[in-house]
């Protein structure tokens, strides 16, 4: 009989990590909002942060994440900043 229950080590100990996430909002107030956020990978540390910090600034879709990202990484004046804190 096949176990197929059995679940990888690598996915049981996924390697979290750590990300301090500082954004400027784009509105009349400019209001700095900062995060750590622990996930598995810089982009997905960015949407969750999205979702939870930013979405109210933009559409809450696909296509609001595009925007908030392409104002965060800005050539000249970057609205955001990430670092990777481990």
């Amino acid at each position: 009989m096949i176990d197929t229950y059995r679940i990888s080590y690598m996915e049981v100990f996924l390697i979290m990590s750590k990300f301090s996430i500082a954004f400027i909002t784009p509105s009349e107030q400019s209001r700095l909002r900062h995060r750590i956020v622990e996930s598995v990978d810089q982009e997905s540390a960015l949407k969750t942060f999205f979702n939870e910090e930013a979405a109210d600034c933009y559409s809450e879709d696909d296509q609001g994440f595009f925007y908030f990202k392409e104002d965060f990484f800005d050539k000249i004046v970057p609205s955001g900043s990430v670092i990777q804190c481990d």
